[in-house]
């Protein structure tokens, strides 16, 4: 396998781990297709994820363990965009985060991460 799809597998496995997770919870969770420049999220949790729909961007980093904070939120914030807009809802209501793998670790492991703003306004 090379590098490139074994990046896309990894990445594929843990974005199924987060919605299998979130659907153990009882959430109305999926998977999201990619949708090229105007991507929506890695996945989508639908019921009351801190009173919004919560859009997902999930990074699995391989050994070098990169951890680009300020990137991948933007990231979320641009593709929670452009799910609210494909789908006519308040951008509002629809919340960014990113969930980064803990290597080795469970999914409950993982780190969840908001912007401020985002969550409280700004």
């Amino acid at each position: 396998m090379t590098t490139r799809k074994s990046h896309k597998a990894r990445g594929a496995t843990f974005e199924t781990d987060i919605r299998n997770w979130f659907r153990g919870f009882g959430y109305d969770a999926e998977r999201l297709a990619r949708t090229g420049k105007r991507d929506e999220g890695d996945v989508a949790v639908r019921s009351d994820f801190l009173g919004s729909v919560g859009v997902i961007e999930a990074k699995a980093p391989g050994a070098s363990g990169r951890i680009d904070l300020s990137g991948w939120t933007k990231e979320a914030q641009v593709e929670a965009t452009h799910y609210a807009e494909a789908r006519g809802l308040d951008r509002e209501s629809v919340l960014p985060a990113v969930i980064i793998k803990a290597r080795g670790k469970s999914i409950a492991d993982s780190y969840l991460v908001f912007r401020l703003g985002d969550v409280f306004g700004e």
